[in-house]
């Protein structure tokens, strides 16, 4: 297998007809609190995480995607 070679990060978005694929950004704080969130959205994920954590864990400022990702537990 021949090597990819340098990689542009992050990507460029991806784009289709229906959906743009991107990196997470400071406008998606509040959705990403919302989905943690959610007893619907985590049943199967060890149950919903409490907002007021998210909130203190989830910087407001935009940083790299793992910035985005809470901790599990």
């Amino acid at each position: 297998m021949e090597a990819l070679g340098p990689v542009a990060w992050p990507p460029e978005p991806i784009r289709t007809e229906r959906l743009v694929l991107r990196e997470p950004g400071t406008q998606d704080r509040a959705a990403f609190i919302e989905l943690h969130s959610s007893p619907e959205v985590n049943t199967d994920l060890g149950g919903p995480r409490p907002s007021d954590g998210l909130e203190r864990e989830m910087p407001a400022g935009h940083g790299d995607t793992d910035t985005w990702r809470p901790s599990a537990g």
